[in-house]
């Protein structure tokens, strides 16, 4: 817990320190700017304070003790947004709504089964996944955060701190391995994967058509941004879902065969499938080969069990495809 405070206290004072640089330099409405930080602060306080298994235990002593309880604790991840929308004069009881369904729905889905450990996949785990991924790829997590202009990165951060609360904590998932940072083996895994991705994925994306090489003159600093933004909002959100839900609850579910082969193979498959919606629909292309990279995220996640890993090949193959092809 300690760990946790002295997190939170060193978002906070970088915040400060933040506005203080911004205004020196940009001429702002102090009070926005603040709101805005502030929100986010509390947003990646309780992204990066869910990768602790002290706060883990706590959380779930409180949410096996009250049914109740349970329920109620997510809804603090709406203090960030009061904070933002009165801060800002933003507010809106519509965007509202959506965030307090959005943390709810799963919430509910998975209260029923908080007394015991996941064992195996439910119908109501595939109901709170989908809970999970619907609003976020069909956009109607949008027109909330609005200040100065639509804030897309706020909602990934929101999802994951759902998700990591509703079957890491709620519904006693063991495994899920949410971890931000890299050990040496995750960095290890993960550029192995992301090569041996590389070897097989850009010949048959040249040979579909569906990739072109067309390298773009980039800096380090435009690199390092967009590895950034890769990670935490898209492949730490997308690891979560697909690998340390889908095919960690898979895996326990299979009692006969090479469990995590088939657990691997089936999440990689759906994730293909989950990419259909894109332009042109169905995009089958982009499904094929999202599902090829899905096994070498997979493989990734089953060596060592970490998110961090399978994101790392996330990022990395999402990286190269932005700025060469």
């Amino acid at each position: 817990m300690k760990k946790t405070l002295l997190a939170l206290g060193s978002l906070i004072l970088l915040v400060a320190l933040a506005q203080g640089l911004i205004l020196s330099r940009v001429r702002l409405d102090p009070v926005p700017l603040a709101a805005f930080l502030f929100c986010l602060a509390l947003i990646l306080a309780a992204f990066v304070g869910l990768t602790f298994p002290v706060v883990i235990r706590q959380l779930r002593q409180r949410a096996t003790a009250s049914p109740w309880l349970a329920l109620g604790m997510p809804f603090l991840l709406l203090l960030p947004y009061f904070i933002f929308a009165f801060g800002t004069g933003t507010f809106s009881v519509r965007a509202l709504a959506k965030l307090a369904a959005y943390i709810a729905v799963p919430t509910l889905l998975l209260l029923p089964d908080r007394l015991h450990h996941a064992e195996r996949i439910g119908w109501r785990d595939l109901a709170a996944m989908l809970a999970l991924a619907l609003p976020v790829s069909a956009g109607w997590l949008s027109s909330v955060w609005t200040w100065p202009f639509e804030l897309y990165f706020f909602s990934p951060l929101f999802c994951v701190c759902v998700g990591v609360y509703g079957f890491v904590v709620v519904r006693n998932l063991e495994g899920v391995g949410y971890r931000l940072g890299f050990r040496k083996a995750d960095v290890f895994d993960g550029a192995v994967n992301f090569a041996g991705f590389a070897l097989l994925g850009i010949p048959l994306g040249l040979l579909l058509g569906f990739i072109h090489f067309r390298p773009q003159g980039v800096s380090p600093w435009d690199m390092a941004f967009q590895l950034f933004g890769i990670y935490l909002t898209i492949a730490i959100p997308e690891e979560l879902l697909f690998r340390g839900i889908l095919q960690n609850l898979l895996v326990k579910s299979i009692r006969s065969g090479p469990r995590d082969l088939y657990g691997l193979l089936i999440a990689s498959v759906i994730f293909g499938a989950s990419h259909l919606h894109h332009a042109p629909v169905p995009n089958w292309k982009y499904a094929v080969l999202a599902a090829l990279a899905g096994v070498f995220y997979g493989n990734a996640y089953r060596t060592r069990q970490r998110l961090s890993a399978s994101a790392l090949t996330h990022t990395l193959v999402d990286t190269v495809w932005h700025f060469w092809f």
